[in-house]
């Protein structure tokens, strides 16, 4: 008797788990369908996250280019501008990283800004950074006010060489420009299969909390990728402001508020208007409002 009994404990528990199996198999497929669907529609924009800025995506209105095509363009017209054909194609390969990604703020929507200092002179598009320093398993470049990504190029590859000799590196840049996304160079490091990390300074945007309209510090980006097993990584890049300023900027391309939270207006308060916050405003640090920090 006790081990009929048994025997139908077990029976009762496989019974209830190809139940529990059946149901699961019913329920979850359109589960995740519906979950599929509240991420898409808040990728598609007008939300109140990050998110926002990836407006269009899902949209039948959206333009889609190849990788190759957009790439070509870019360099194409970096050429027109008074780039090297070398420097431009490196520029390119950055911007299509940051949009292939799904970010906005640093892909194409940067090419104006690089344009304009080009042809303003006050970026060389032609230079050649140098290995200025070496000491151990440090380097310093000097940049030459070329391109950012050019010089981060340079840098990335003799991190990885001095990485590669001494098993940690740490090389610094100076007379440099707008590198683009963090996460490309960290990239670069993570494909050889290091631990990278990538930060860089930037222009005064942050406002600080309870300030009235007064940019005190940039959003200086802090970035690391570390791989991981099964092919997997860690891969982290954030600006140390509530949002890049880039988010911004697309935003106001595309003629729509920002979330509020992002920003602040020329008197310190909370501003959903993306020129304003552009132009006399700045944005909200990391911690962001008062009812936050």
């Amino acid at each position: 008797a006790p081990t009929s009994s048994k025997h139908s404990g077990n029976g009762a528990a496989v019974a209830a788990a190809t139940a529990a199996g059946i149901a699961i198999g019913i329920l979850a497929p359109p589960l995740i369908r519906r979950l599929q669907g509240a991420i898409t529609s808040r990728l598609a924009g007008g939300d109140d996250t990050t998110q926002a800025v990836r407006a269009g995506l899902s949209s039948s209105k959206s333009v889609r280019i190849s990788v190759s095509k957009l790439e070509a363009f870019l360099t194409d017209v970096l050429v027109s501008a008074g780039c090297s054909t070398r420097h431009a194609q490196r520029v390119a390969s950055v911007l299509t990283f940051a949009d292939a990604r799904g970010i906005p703020s640093h892909g194409v929507n940067r090419l104006d800004t690089y344009l304009n200092e080009i042809e303003a002179g006050l970026v060389d598009g032609t230079a050649d950074p140098i290995v200025s320093r070496i000491s151990g398993s440090c380097a310093v470049i000097d940049g030459r006010n070329g391109l950012g990504a050019v010089t981060s190029e340079l840098a990335m590859k003799t991190a990885i060489d001095l990485a590669k000799e001494h098993g940690v590196s740490v090389v610094v840049c100076h007379s440099s420009n707008h590198f683009g996304a963090a996460g490309y160079w960290a990239k670069i490091a993570l494909d050889e299969g290091f631990i990278a990390m990538s930060f860089t300074n930037t222009s005064p945007f942050a406002v600080p909390t309870g300030a009235r309209g007064v940019r005190a510090v940039g959003t200086n980006p802090f970035c690391m990728f570390a791989p991981a097993a099964n092919r997997d990584s860690f891969q982290l890049d954030m600006a140390t402001t509530v949002v890049p300023v880039g988010k911004i900027e697309v935003m106001h391309r595309i003629n729509k508020p920002v979330p509020s939270g992002w920003g602040v207006d020329r008197d310190g308060e909370n501003c959903t208007d993306p020129e304003e916050i552009c132009k006399v405003g700045g944005l909200y640090p990391l911690g962001g409002g008062e009812e936050t920090a």
